[in-house]
């Protein structure tokens, strides 16, 4: 491995997982990426889906419905994680397994 990355990994702190609280948190960061990224395909998918119908009724109502639910879902998403991040920031720090300490 080259000398400077081989330093930049030796350095870098190992994660720590002493609490029940410290693992759910972790944890809740993974499924928030997750669900985005999965909502941001879904809606990827949609648009594609809208611009491939060519007019069909039955296939522009799907892709609608598929743009339609996938903007729900980011919304749902972002408004889980910043209500999270809120509530982390206003409890005091070691009170129980909220995200992002």
């Amino acid at each position: 491995m080259i000398p400077e990355l081989q330093k930049l990994f030796d350095n870098r702190p190992a994660p720590q997982f002493k609490t029940l609280g410290d693992v759910l948190s972790g944890l809740l960061n993974i499924v928030f990426y997750l669900a985005l990224f999965l909502a941001f395909f879904y809606l990827i998918w949609g648009a594609f889906a809208y611009i491939l119908s060519q007019g069909g009724k039955e296939e522009l109502a799907k892709a609608r419905a598929r743009l339609t639910w996938a903007i729900i879902g980011l919304i749902i998403t972002l408004l889980a994680f910043f209500i999270a991040k809120f509530v982390s920031e206003i409890l005091p720090p070691g009170k129980g397994g909220l995200p992002f300490q």
